[in-house]
């Protein structure tokens, strides 16, 4: 045939996105690393009481935490195990490390276990979501967002399960069983799915911009690092701040951290629609803008209305942050969905130490609200990485994708 007298075919249209077998599964595997993610906090007044522990000591449960996450990161980048493997064996150890943490009575024991949980979570957690971001391709960030709202479900059920136990005879370490049992099904359903093995991305791990060199997959991780550090320090200060500044009780402001996890579950499930739609760096934006219109209304609140609405909408905003960046730097990085990650877990435990600490150091010498001006500086940071290099006019800059992978990503078979 000759082409040049018929033209060439043309191209095939974009599949649309659909939930397979695979995909509900990965959906079952997140929530089963949400339930794990979400129990260290909510048990940590007890674990405080039975071990007689200080502020302190207690909170090197969450030291722990984070740097298992890390530690998962770090060897995921560097490793090509199967998936389905790693999720099962990752998972599973997990659930078995948390019967340790409810069950071990003493601070080493429990220690070990949070730094154990978060380091074979994680390690599945990172093998998931590159089952879907290979699943899904140019969907990838709706199904990462779909992905956040099971992880963001379990973190609103995980607290009443914990408080239910706790105000029975069967007492609070009973949840562990619980949360065994149910990561156990969720773990079982993974085995019996085939997933995709790795593939490495195309396109994206270095361009060249207005003359000059840029590295996309740098300015990805800049901006995980930065709404990463973002999301706790708002988790981890918002009681503290609404108690302490606000003057709310220490019962009511408790409470309120559940409702920056319900506008977080909001936040992902309009993204998750919008990402049909829009490219995941405009909806990124968005959201961006979103959290940077709610600080003002939480820092500046002087009652609970106020710091209600501001905590509604910072934390609609973060929602859908970190699937997002997180889908844009796996076809940024040029390397598989697994290794790129491993580099974003890796990058996010930074953040999760960071963020809060800087917030701690700031209030220690000018008080919390001062503190938390570092929320809307990440913010910035994280704005600032997905403008195009060498572009800052403030001139619709929402409009021009930061990436060239936005348009086009080719993948392997």
């Amino acid at each position: 045939m000759n082409r040049r007298r018929y033209g060439a075919p043309a191209a095939a249209p974009e599949p649309a996105y659909h939930r397979d077998t695979a995909t509900w599964a990965a959906f079952a595997a997140l929530f089963a690393f949400g339930i794990l993610n979400a129990a260290l906090g909510p048990v940590l007044p007890y674990l405080r009481q039975a071990e007689h522990t200080s502020y302190l000591a207690g909170a090197l449960h969450q030291v722990a935490f984070a740097i298992g996450g890390m530690m998962a990161g770090i060897q995921a980048s560097r490793s090509s195990a199967p998936r389905r493997r790693m999720i099962v064996a990752g998972l599973s150890a997990a659930a078995a490390s948390g019967l340790l943490l409810g069950y071990g009575r003493v601070l080493p024991l429990t220690l070990a276990a949070a730094l154990a949980i978060s380091a074979f979570a994680t390690a599945a957690l990172i093998r998931v979501w590159a089952v879907l971001a290979d699943l899904h391709h140019r969907h990838r960030a709706v199904a990462m967002t779909e992905g956040e709202v099971a992880v963001s479900f379990a973190g609103i059920v995980t607290p009443a399960v914990i408080g239910a136990c706790a105000a029975t005879v069967l007492g609070w370490r009973f949840s562990f069983v619980i949360v065994f049992v149910l990561v156990i099904a969720a773990t079982a359903a993974m085995a019996a799915t085939r997933v995709p093995g790795p593939a490495r991305q195309q396109g994206a791990g270095m361009t060249r911009n207005a003359g000059t060199t840029t590295h996309p997959h740098r300015r990805t991780l800049a901006t995980i690092f930065a709404v990463v550090g973002l999301e706790f320090t708002l988790s981890f200060w918002a009681a503290s701040y609404l108690h302490d500044d606000l003057g709310i009780t220490q019962g009511t402001a408790a409470g309120l951290v559940s409702a920056i996890y319900a506008a977080n579950l909001t936040g992902r499930v309009l993204v998750s629609r919008l990402a049909r739609k829009l490219s995941a760096t405009t909806v990124l934006r968005l959201s961006l803008a979103t959290a940077l219109a709610g600080c003002p209304v939480l820092l500046a609140a002087d009652n609970l209305g106020l710091a209600t609405a501001g905590l509604a909408v910072t934390g609609i905003g973060i929602g859908g942050a970190f699937p997002l960046a997180s889908s844009l730097h796996v076809a940024a990085s040029g390397r598989t969905a697994d290794q790129a990650l491993g580099q974003i877990l890796t990058i996010a435990g930074t953040g999760q130490i960071t963020g809060p600490l800087i917030a701690g150091a700031l209030a220690q010498a000018a008080g919390l609200r001062i503190g938390l001006l570092i929320m809307p500086a990440l913010i910035l940071m994280a704005i600032a990485t997905t403008l195009p290099a060498g572009t800052w006019s403030p001139r619709g800059w929402w409009r021009r994708p930061s990436f060239k992978i936005d348009k086009k990503v080719s993948y392997k078979s």
